[in-house]
């Protein structure tokens, strides 16, 4: 920790950007996002920050069945969460996509939905209405109902293909597929244009237009882009940088005004990745810190996902 600031000391003044001071974003329903100290460690733990009374709590805590869930996805109602870790008990972790329910005081203990099976089971996502979870199983993407029971495989005998993502309307999916974002519409996978750099990966859809999806650039440093469904050229979100890597986007809301993201800017000496709210209309920047105390640790802080319910 002392030789990371040491270094950020060093190449602040030149690398970071100017984090944003006055009036702070006022913004309101509840983040989740995780924490661990690298992905191989199998130590994540979950958490939850309400918007409005700055409470953060961990999700987890009373769980026995699972550890190290990581990329929770609330659902539209903001009643369930889906998200990937490991069953206890194992003679060796795997990952399987689980469900925990609201229960007006604690989230459930979660129920697997996939697993043990011996695969990796990953990426879950709610669709718009709810009803079913995508998720990648070795590579293949499939859907489950929030009810378990059968599952439906959608790029059987396909290459691998990651990151799904249900569009806004339900009809089409977003995912990742040999460093390509792809957009399949009715059974045809389409790619999307991108923008120079080496690869890309996580689309997230925002609205019937665009996305945001996060591409590794020719720095090798991470960046987040809008992708258009229509094909128009990827558009750079202004706070991408060749000395630090900016991923994991989530929208507020519409995502018009504010995103949620994940970033390396050596200006916040915590750990190695944190997270931030950028205003796109102002085009400033904020630690969450500054905004709600102290939510970024020495781990890495990672996933967000929003939903407008408070617990």
């Amino acid at each position: 920790m002392k030789i990371r600031m040491l270094i950020a000391a060093l190449l602040l003044s030149m690398t970071s950007l100017p984090l944003a001071h006055g009036a702070a974003p006022s913004l309101s329903g509840t983040l989740f996002f995780h924490r661990y100290s690298e992905y191989k460690a199998w130590d994540a733990t979950m958490w939850q920050l309400d918007l409005v009374s700055k409470k953060l709590r961990r999700v987890d805590g009373s769980w026995s069945s699972i550890f190290s869930p990581i990329n929770a996805h609330p659902s539209p109602d903001g009643k369930s969460l889906t998200f990937m870790g490991s069953a206890t008990g194992l003679a060796a972790p795997e990952w399987d996509v689980f469900i925990s329910h609201w229960d007006g005081t604690n989230w459930s203990e979660p129920i697997n939905l996939t697993g043990p099976n011996g695969k990796r089971d990953e990426d879950p996502k709610f669709s718009p209405d709810g009803s079913t979870i995508i998720y990648k199983e070795d590579g293949t993407l499939a859907t489950v109902a929030i009810s378990g029971g059968e599952k439906s495989y959608l790029t059987s005998g396909q290459p691998e293909s990651s990151m799904p993502y249900y569009t806004t309307d339900g009809k089409s999916i977003l995912f990742e597929r040999q460093g390509a974002i792809y957009w399949m519409n009715k059974g045809v996978a389409r790619k999307m244009k991108a923008p120079v750099g080496i690869s890309s990966y996580y689309p997230i859809a925002v609205d019937g237009a665009r996305f945001l999806f996060t591409r590794v650039q020719q720095s090798r440093h991470d960046g987040i882009y809008w992708g258009y469904y229509n094909n128009a050229k990827p558009t750079p979100l202004f706070f991408n940088n060749d000395k630090f890597d900016s991923s994991d986007p989530y929208p507020y809301r519409d995502g018009k005004k504010f995103i949620f993201l994940v970033s390396g800017d050596f200006s916040i000496i915590k750990g190695g990745y944190n997270l931030m709210v950028a205003d796109l209309t102002t085009k400033k920047t904020w630690d969450i810190d500054r905004l709600y105390g102290n939510i970024n640790s020495d781990q890495e802080e990672l996933g967000p996902s929003w939903t407008a319910v408070r617990y």
